[in-house]
């Protein structure tokens, strides 16, 4: 088992900083210890510091993960039902008011006060569908949609949820702004 060094996860986060979707906590732990694996890895081959100084190490961490967790195949309706229901019931844990959204297999969430927003959206939205993962979207009936990279699973909504919470208060880089 490697130790995990101080800087693997700001590493991995500078890597998913450069896209648009959102990662979930889990994922960085995720990805920061396949990195850590790695190099301890090329340490025990003599490889020592210098075995990560392009970046490829960290960067192959962190798409191993993503790809790990991208829906392969379809899941059922039903399955696909309780996972919305889960999300629901974590955006309310989070202190989120769900209202209604135009958006096919999505629960809208209302913007927050001090909070960005986005013109005539009505805050933001996520959905579910049978053969994808988490994707954010404005609460609009036209808008392009951004993947929230967590796992599929009751766990993952609670993540789900607190990410759009950070969207929602500013905290977190908001994906639809070109300059971010």
């Amino acid at each position: 088992m490697s130790t995990p060094t101080t800087d693997s996860p700001a590493r991995i986060r500078r890597i998913y900083d450069r896209h648009a979707g959102l990662y979930a906590d889990s994922l960085i732990a995720e990805a920061t210890a396949l990195l850590d694996a790695y190099l301890a890895t090329a340490a025990q081959h003599g490889y020592g510091e210098k075995a990560d100084e392009d970046g490829w190490l960290a960067r192959s961490a962190a798409e191993t993960v993503v790809q790990a967790h991208r829906q392969r195949g379809e899941r059922s309706s039903t399955e696909t039902y309780k996972l919305i229901g889960a999300l629901r019931a974590a955006f309310e844990t989070e202190g989120l008011e769900v209202v209604s959204t135009p958006v096919r297999m999505g629960i809208g969430v209302a913007p927050l006060p001090g909070g960005p927003t986005w013109g005539t959206a009505g805050g933001l939205a996520v959905a579910l569908y049978v053969d994808s993962g988490w994707e954010l979207m404005l609460n609009a009936t036209r808008t392009t949609s951004h993947s929230i990279h967590a796992p599929v699973t009751e766990a993952g909504a609670a993540e789900v949820a607190q990410l759009v919470r950070g969207v929602l208060r500013g905290d977190l880089p908001d994906p639809f702004r070109r300059n971010r």
